[in-house]
């Protein structure tokens, strides 16, 4: 599947979870009346959002050939080290567990 097409379904499907709210997080430099404008963080996931309790989410949405860069390994590894869950997406219904597992996990904590 392409990567576009899963984004899309993605963001579509993780906002039907109650307890979860996510969105398409963009990074990059754009030209703004003559001056470069960066935004987001470098190695930043495809999808942010949160999970219920306050949990990070970020999503890297990848083809069945596509390869982390060693920024988004880097922002992997400092996310889930603050505790945030990070999901290297290839396929729908393997993210969608994965939240609905830390969403299960929270309401058993709480």
């Amino acid at each position: 599947m392409l990567e576009a097409k899963l984004q899309q379904l993605l963001l579509a499907r993780l906002n039907t979870i109650p307890g979860v709210w996510a969105w398409r997080q963009n990074t990059g430099v754009a030209r703004m009346g003559g001056r470069l404008v960066r935004f987001g963080i470098p190695g930043q996931a495809d999808i942010s959002g949160v999970i219920r309790g306050g949990w990070r989410l970020e999503v890297e949405v990848k083809s069945d050939t596509g390869v982390q860069s060693p920024e988004q390994a880097d922002f992997q590894r400092r996310l889930e080290e603050q505790g945030g869950l990070y999901i290297l997406a290839r396929e729908l219904e393997p993210v969608l567990a994965a939240v609905r597992a830390a969403i299960d996990l929270e309401v058993h904590r709480g």
